[in-house]
C-alpha cells in the first residue's frame, strides 16, 4: 500500500479497494469540502511538499492527487 492511499483511506475512512484513480467527490460521499481541505494537508506533510492555492482546487479525483505529487518531484507510488 502506498503512502498515498494509506492517506486517502485515513481521510476518508475507505478500504484500499476503493483508492483508485477514479475515486472522487462524485463517487465518495466522504470526500466533502472539510475532508478535501483535510486531504491536501496530510498530502502536504506526508510527502514534505507544499501546494499552491490554485494547485490544491486542481485536485479533483486521486489520480489527479498522484500527478500533483509526482510535478512536485516527489514519487506518489512510493
Amino acid at each position: 500500500m502506498t503512502v498515498l492511499t494509506r492517506v486517502f483511506m485515513n481521510v476518508l475512512g475507505i478500504s484500499e479497494e476503493k483508492v483508485t484513480d477514479s475515486l472522487s467527490p462524485e463517487n465518495e460521499s466522504a470526500w466533502d469540502s472539510l475532508n478535501a481541505i483535510v486531504l491536501i494537508t496530510e498530502i502536504e506533510h506526508a510527502f514534505d511538499i507544499r501546494f499552491g492555492y490554485d494547485e490544491a482546487m486542481s485536485v479533483k479525483n486521486f489520480g489527479d492527487a498522484k500527478r500533483l505529487i509526482a510535478a512536485k518531484g516527489k514519487n506518489p507510488d512510493a
